[in-house]
């Protein structure tokens, strides 16, 4: 086998899109044309040309020509030359590195590369072929990612059509190539074009920013044409690997093994083998070697003699391993994994797999019936129960196909140190390369995965579109089934739901669009290639209608009420978090403003004040902000007497709030199972539900929801008669812990103070009952124990308290290696206090965090050489509490 890698430098030029791929020699003369005038680029503006010039251009009768007139906002291409580009790359991201478009997420720029989905684009490389090559079997061009709408021609000749960008590209070229110098050229496009107009269907899109509802008849990120949150960023582009590949005999081209059950320290597990052989018209005889290793040692070979036809094979073998080391999520134990090899010979040649890392492990659903009639939906690994903590994964970038590696690591041991065990993986955004899926199984993070979706009915009435559907589900299940962080697959985002709930009888569509795929194609594709993940047609779903509240998976947005004492419409009532009667809730989410290094970053010079248009263009718009005032006037202070850098404060705290809030009340109930936030991660600079911005740069929430998903955790809540305390240990070890519990005033005076010695099993939930009874104005009933956070009685309605002014301060600074270790203590009750830098990018262990009467707490500043100053963000009461205050015997 040889293979050639086709990345790197091509040549892109864009024209009207009525140059199809038959007419690629007139575009291919472009690429040496010298131009009439010397500084004429391949794109230009009208601006660029003289009036005569303009004038000339103008008179271009072409019906796409006409919707692009804005000459502040759009380039054109000249009749000349080519621009370079990096591939894999996108077009966009091309565009931008030759200064023919700007930054697109800076400023309100989005609104300025519109245009691009009009075009087609052309990439032109040239490459090598060697006679050895032109030996082998089979020469393959494989392109791991083509978006979208993509015309093939090799050598002048058209090779190939290609309409689905999450499908990999695999075509036999070799009868179009020669020795010697040979010449690849690409035709891509938005796929729009095709789909004017289709209304029938798309008319039930639920894309509230989208410039194009007929999305749902292109296979590519549907995020890409906008969404509630995020403005559209069409692009088109070749993504991840681009190669030729070269070979004769056999090789695996596609594998798993199965954990199949646990018998002490032992593991029964399956080897799953797809086999191709290259000569299809022979038979021949293929030795196969297999082998399991951990940390360098072979803890198991298999071999197999087989007879293979031409095309693809199949091999299985079951065995068990002794001794095994068990894969667990984040928290729950180790993530050990195994190096999976394996190799074919046949007829003396050699080919080996690339290896994988697998985990042993047993993963299933627990939907047992509750005593109630109601069902659990518990994810059980090892046979654990474990709590998935987690949020909602979107592309890292509008222009997805320029997200490096490394921000792939980021984001997920991000997500790690968050305590979290799940991501959600949204069915409007992508499947992702695969270093993601092997971060989050080195990190241990469980995916709830999407298949990609959303919140539309899809036209399975056509049998292409079917067609572009099974390829699909068989390519990504077949892709993703080695990986021990999959968990479950899900048929799409919300439609089920909305085919019950979005669209009144008179507009209720005349059938459920998209059931071909949803409920026949996709579980059967699973079934055959990964048949111990669980799937389910839809997130949400179960019960009699897919978001009912007790049964299965939920989105939980329809418990948010209204408080009477104010006018805002939405306000978060904290006593309908713990009434939620959700077993594992997928979606929900609360708006929080970015750090105030991302909104300058994204003003880009502007000034930050509320009424900049840029700024409302990144997510301030009134309908959010209502919201999120609202949420801070009600909750910790009177929004109206915030500035802009206090606005950015205090939103980030009550987001984290209101999160951490949720997030104890699902914990804590014996059925809860799950709580992902929407969303974790954000596709560009806005201000939204992301705990990540992004710029990577973590918001003030993270701090707030990674303490209520600690590992090990006390919750406390006040009930009749006294006060229920949560004892949750989700961590493989036993320990005997005491816990004191009893009242503190916000001045630490103290009362009913009693301990209680708990036995605390591993991964394990335990609660009990103290009798406490006193004045909750101004105290709180609290819980604290050896290598827990303490934990008090206290809610979110901050203004409904009169606290003392603090006194909080920094007792001491330490170094500990490149990290500072900061000890601050206040002697009164401190709701928010919190360590700054020049920097507000710098990570901290914690921080934003609670301060209780004379208790020290130390907080680690994490590669920083800048001593921080500490900060208080005080609550106000409002005009009742103090009115309440005045004539209060307590003082």
């Amino acid at each position: 086998m040889s293979k050639l890698s086709l990345a790197g430098a091509w040549k892109l030029r864009g024209e009207f899109m009525d140059v199809t791929a038959e007419r690629y020699n007139e575009v291919l003369r472009k690429m040496d044309a010298a131009p009439v005038r010397a500084t004429l680029p391949a794109f230009l503006k009208l601006e660029d040309l003289s009036e005569e010039e303009q004038a000339e251009f103008l008179k271009d009768p072409n019906p796409h020509f006409h919707v692009m007139t804005d000459k502040s906002n759009h380039a054109f291409p000249s009749k000349y030359g080519f621009i370079p580009m990096t591939v894999p790359g996108d077009v966009t991201t091309a565009l931008i590195e030759n200064g023919i478009v700007e930054e697109p997420f800076l400023k309100e720029n989005t609104k300025k590369n519109q245009w691009i989905k009009d075009l087609s684009w052309w990439l032109v490389r040239d490459f090598d072929v060697t006679e050895e090559m032109l030996n082998e079997d089979i020469v393959r061009l494989n392109i791991e990612m083509l978006d979208f709408n993509a015309d093939i021609i090799v050598n002048g000749m058209p090779a190939a059509h290609h309409e689905n960008a999450f499908c990999a590209f695999s075509e036999d070229i070799k009868r179009f190539l020669h020795v010697g110098k040979n010449q690849l050229v690409i035709r891509l496009t938005s796929g729009m074009e095709l789909h004017y107009p289709r209304d029938a269907v798309s008319f039930y899109c639920a894309s509230e920013n989208a410039i194009c509802d007929q999305r749902v008849y292109t296979r590519k990120p549907q995020f890409t044409y906008g969404w509630d949150w995020c403005q559209p960023v069409p692009t088109c582009g070749i993504g991840r690997s681009i190669e030729i590949e070269a070979f004769s005999g056999a090789q695996v081209i596609a594998s798993r093994v199965d954990t199949l059950k646990l018998d002490g320290d032992d593991a029964e597990v399956e080897f799953h083998f797809e086999i191709e052989k290259s000569d299809m018209v022979s038979s021949a005889e293929c030795e196969l070697t297999y082998t399991l290793e951990f940390e360098g040692k072979t803890v198991y070979t298999g071999k197999k003699t087989l007879m293979l036809v031409g095309g693809v094979n199949f091999a299985e073998e079951r065995v068990t391993i002794k001794n095994a080391k068990l894969w667990w999520p984040n928290g729950y134990g180790a993530q050990n994994l195994y190096t999976f090899n394996a190799c074919c010979v046949t007829k003396g040649i050699l080919h080996e797999m690339q290896p994988k890392k697998i985990g042993i492990r047993t993963l299933e659903l627990d939907t047992s019936k509750l005593e109630d009639g109601s069902r659990n939906f518990f994810f059980k690994v090892n046979g654990v129960r474990i709590f998935c903590k987690g949020g909602n994964w979107v592309p890292t970038d509008s222009l997805y196909l320029r997200t490096p590696k490394e921000s792939y690591e980021t984001l997920v041991r991000e997500g790690a140190a968050a305590h979290f065990t799940m991501f959600r993986m949204w069915g409007g955004g992508t499947y992702e390369p695969d270093c993601f899926y092997e971060y989050c199984s080195e990190y241990g993070i469980l995916l709830m995965h999407d298949f990609m979706y959303a919140c539309a009915f899809y036209p399975d009435h056509k049998n292409d579109f079917l067609f572009e559907a099974e390829r699909e589900a068989e390519y990504q299940t077949k892709r993703l089934a080695h990986y021990p962080c999959m968990a479950i697959w899900t048929g799409n985002n919300e439609i089920a739901e909305s085919y019950t709930d979005w669209f009144p009888a008179p507009i209720k569509p005349e059938r459920f669009y998209g059931e071909k795929i949803f409920n026949y194609i996709q579980p059967r594709a699973v079934h055959r290639n990964s048949p111990l993940v669980p799937y389910m047609p839809s997130s949400p779903y179960f019960g009699d209608r897919a978001n009912e509240s007790e049964q299965g998976d939920v989105h939980a947005w329809s418990f948010f009420g209204r408080h009477p004492k104010t006018k805002f419409k939405f306000v978060y009532e904290l006593e309908a978090f713990d009434r939620i009667p959700a077993r594992f809730s997928s979606e929900y989410g609360f708006f929080g403003a970015q750090m105030e290094s991302t909104v300058r970053r994204y003003l880009d010079g502007a000034e930050m004040r509320f009424d900049n248009p840029i700024w409302k263009h990144h997510g301030e718009f009134d309908r959010k902000r209502s919201n999120i005032d609202g949420a801070i006037d009600r909750h910790l202070t009177e929004f109206k007497t915030l500035d802009e850098h206090g606005y950015l404060l205090y939103s980030g705290i009550m987001q984290g709030l209101l999160y951490a809030e949720l997030a104890e009340a699902m914990r804590r109930k014996p059925y809860g199972a799950g709580d992902l936030i929407w969303m974790y991660n954000d596709c560009w600079p806005e201000t939204g539900w992301t705990i990540i911005d992004y710029y990577l740069t973590r918001k003030i929430s993270f701090y707030f929801l990674k303490r209520a998903f600690a590992t090990k955790k006390l919750i406390i809540r006040a009930c009749e008669g006294g006060a229920e305390v949560t004892v949750i240990n989700e961590t493989p070890e036993a320990f005997t812990a005491d816990i004191h519990c009893g009242y503190m005033t916000f001045t630490g005076e103290t009362d009913s103070l009693c301990t209680k010695t708990l036995k605390v099993a591993p991964h394990s939930m335990q609660q009990f009952h103290i009798s406490v009874c006193n004045d909750l104005k101004h105290g709180f009933f609290f819980a604290s124990a050896e290598g827990f956070d303490t934990a008090d009685s206290l809610r979110a309605y901050y203004r409904d308290y009169v606290f003392p002014e603090s006194d909080a301060k920094i007792e001491k600074v330490e170094q500990d290696g490149n990290d500072l270790l900061v000890t601050i203590r206040a002697s009164v009750y401190t709701p928010f206090a919190y360590l700054m830098t020049s920097d507000d990018r710098v990570h901290y262990d914690d921080n934003y965090v609670t301060l209780y009467p004379n208790e020290p707490k130390t907080l680690r500043v994490e590669n920083c050489t800048e001593t921080p100053v500490l900060h208080v963000a005080a609550p106000a009461p409002s005009e009742e509490t103090k009115k309440a205050s005045y004539t209060d015997s307590w003082f």
